[in-house]
């Protein structure tokens, strides 16, 4: 069974073997016949290292985490014991591994039943997680709780400007969330807003779509919004 190398390390070329040697492995070096170097214990560990480093002139190759980045680097020559004491003290300090990004929220407010399943089916295909509502309040609700990327709100409800109202609130609590509004207004009235511009001015959101919307357009009008922010 492989056995997989430490996440943070430092290991040295060893001319005589040919390969690089972990520290903690040196038992078969011409060099050096104690017992496995312990590197816990710094200065013991930084003597050994730098005699065979100035010995052999091997390379230093060692690995450490900076801000949840994984750093590799090769040393060809250390000038003395305190520079590899450095490299030692990256080498040995805990490692913040970056944890796992959640998936990106999308929160669908919608009294359509047959609209959330499906759009939910769309999105979730494409890696989203996706929150559902049927009304205004229960969107308001759940807003905080879900902390979502994106609401998508229809704009006709449990009234005929639900959308329109639910929209300015959550622009008033979170003006930096994106906000999508779906409108079959006009399809199911005949009336006709006088510019999108108006109404996206009058209720803070992003993006006004009429429904029927295309499954394409309503996920790249969303990975549009979702672009520049990073997940949390």
């Amino acid at each position: 069974m492989e056995t997989k190398a430490p996440a943070s390390f430092i290991h040295v070329y060893c001319p005589e073997l040919m390969a690089m040697i972990n520290p903690g492995e040196w038992t078969d070096c011409p060099y050096y016949r104690g017992q496995p170097l312990d590197m816990s214990k710094t200065d013991e560990a930084l003597k050994q290292i730098f005699r065979c480093h100035v010995q052999c002139d091997c390379k230093i190759l060692y690995r450490y985490f900076d801000n949840g980045t994984m750093v590799e680097r090769v040393q060809d020559s250390v000038e003395n014991p305190e520079s590899l004491r450095r490299i030692l003290s990256l080498v040995m300090k805990p490692s913040k591994k970056p944890g796992k990004t959640r998936k990106k929220r999308i929160l669908i407010v919608d009294d359509d039943v047959d609209f959330l399943e499906m759009h939910t089916a769309v999105l979730s295909n494409r890696g989203y997680s996706v929150i559902t509502a049927q009304n205004s309040k229960e969107c308001l609700e759940k807003l905080k709780k879900a902390r979502p990327d994106v609401v998508v709100l229809d704009v006709m409800m449990e009234q005929f400007d639900a959308g329109f109202e639910a929209s300015k609130k959550i622009k008033k609590e979170c003006p930096r969330l994106p906000v999508i509004l779906l409108t079959s207004i006009g399809a199911q009235t005949g009336l006709e807003f006088s510019s999108n511009a108006e109404i996206l001015k009058a209720t803070g959101a992003d993006v006004l779509l009429d429904k029927p919307v295309s499954p394409k357009v309503f996920i790249d009008e969303i990975e549009k919004l979702t672009a520049g922010r990073p997940r949390g």
